[in-house]
């Protein structure tokens, strides 16, 4: 199993306030083609034995989508890799008040319950790592409050930087969210 199944959760919305969103495995339909990443390209380079493609929705719109892969092995993973993560990007003006919030904690939350139901963190305790872009740095440094591990390369001259949470920093991370955006209703068991 790569995912731990679907969940109601509450965001805040500019247009009605408080409200419900739905956490879930994407599908195929769910995929945007107007976004920053490639997502359908994503979803057809995607091992389903292994990963999977995470959806924040609200009123029918897919708002957020995060992706990633259990290493080394699907019966017995060490790591979770969160691969791509975007918000939509209606919402991500810096000019206007986000649409919908939060996008990125909500997905990231969940894949550190997957991170924590099925990794073993291997030797050194870390079932979540991630590499990011210089414009994402500060988010997941000080909003998700990740922590730094080094420098890497993404692409051919696109430099990244690898971020990590431990076992216990990673549910750390879910309780803080919990406590401020209250504890998700599991949908489906």
């Amino acid at each position: 199993m790569v995912d731990v199944g679907s969940y109601r959760v509450q965001v805040l919305t500019q247009a009605a306030g408080s409200q419900d969103a739905v956490l879930s495995p994407a599908r195929a339909e769910d995929m945007p083609n107007n976004w920053t990443c490639n997502w359908r390209n994503f979803w057809g380079n995607t091992d389903f034995d292994q990963g999977k493609i995470i959806k924040l929705e609200s009123d029918g719109q897919v708002w957020g989508l995060i992706r990633y892969i259990l290493y080394p092995y699907p019966e017995s993973p060490e790591t979770l890799e969160i691969e791509n993560l975007e918000a939509n990007p209606i919402n991500t003006s810096i000019q206007v008040k986000r649409l919908v919030e939060p996008i990125g904690k909500w997905l990231i939350w969940y894949a550190t319950q997957v991170s924590l139901r099925y990794c073993s963190g291997g030797e050194s305790d870390t079932p979540i790592f991630l590499a990011s872009l210089d414009s994402a740095v500060d988010y997941y440094r000080d909003i998700i409050e990740m922590e730094y591990v080094g420098a890497t390369n993404l692409a051919p001259g696109e430099d990244g930087y690898v971020f990590k949470f431990s076992r216990e920093n990673a549910a750390t991370f879910c309780r803080r969210q919990e406590e401020q955006w209250g504890v998700p209703t599991h949908l489906n068991p």
